[in-house]
């Protein structure tokens, strides 16, 4: 079992209304990762999105979760803040003036009204609350700048230091998705049979079956994320005694077959 130190990216999450997880490099490890961390947040109530401005093909239809991907981003947002107790702002409305919009604040009765220099402008805000880049941002191109602004939590397998980086996951031996099978439940994270599933398919396949680039935490991820694509009546042994043959057997969870799908090159 790995061990992650993860406090601040859960202080993160636990005050995010809206989060961001961008895929750099388009490959169904790093692309089932990320849905798996999408749909998780989602069922907390998050707002997500997923970027990748690669367009996937039929090899990732067998994913969940792909109804959360983006191909474009914006942080072009405005936002007006109050310098202003909110304990004293009865409500917030806005009206059409001619084409013009006004914003509308109104004070509580016998509250001090809302000066000019207690307003503060910003319409160059962060794409999302919290954001996740899985891997180094270069590949994006222009869209890397989206690191400029926000909450970015960085997971890697290269040791490098990302100084926007305000979190970073460094795990230089395993494919995205065995990180994400550790990580998710350290987040405070369930992890479903949507999210199991596309954890297991990138595994495989970036393993080619457990057959190459493994570690025992690997074999310990793929049982972890089988457990969990399984019914509840089915679940009488412990996932760890599972034998890595019945985890071979579940490849119609991929195509109906046990051979692994080829990364695609998008």
């Amino acid at each position: 079992m790995k061990n992650y130190n993860v406090t601040e990216i859960k202080n993160f999450i636990t005050s995010a209304k809206s989060t961001l997880i961008a895929v750099p490099t388009l490959n169904v490890d790093s692309l089932g990762a990320a849905l798996a961390l999408g749909l998780a947040l989602k069922k907390q109530g998050k707002e997500v999105k997923v970027f990748c401005p690669q367009k996937p093909d039929q090899n990732y239809q067998k994913l969940s979760g792909l109804e959360l991907l983006v191909d474009n981003y914006s942080n072009s947002d405005l936002v007006v803040s109050l310098d202003y107790p909110i304990d004293q702002i009865e409500a917030v409305s806005y009206n059409d003036d001619g084409g013009h919009l006004n914003l509308v604040v109104k004070t509580k009765s016998g509250a001090a009204k809302v000066e000019t220099n207690q307003i503060i402008i910003n319409n160059n805000g962060s794409a999302a609350d919290v954001c996740f880049m899985l891997g180094d941002e270069a590949p994006l191109g222009v869209s890397a700048s989206m690191v400029n602004q926000g909450n970015w939590v960085l997971i890697t397998p290269s040791q490098v230091n990302k100084t926007w980086a305000k979190a970073t996951i460094f795990d230089p031996d395993a494919p995205f998705s065995e990180i994400f099978t550790f990580l998710l439940p350290m987040l405070g994270l369930n992890l479903d049979l949507d999210s199991g599933k596309d954890l297991l398919i990138g595994l495989r396949v970036a393993t080619q079956s457990f057959s190459v680039n493994v570690s025992p935490e690997t074999f310990e991820a793929g049982a972890i994320c089988l457990r969990a694509t399984q019914p509840v009546e089915n679940m009488a042994a412990p996932a760890e005694a599972m034998p890595i043959e019945n985890i071979e057997k579940s490849g119609n969870l991929l195509s109906g077959s046990s051979k692994p799908n080829p990364t695609p090159t998008a």
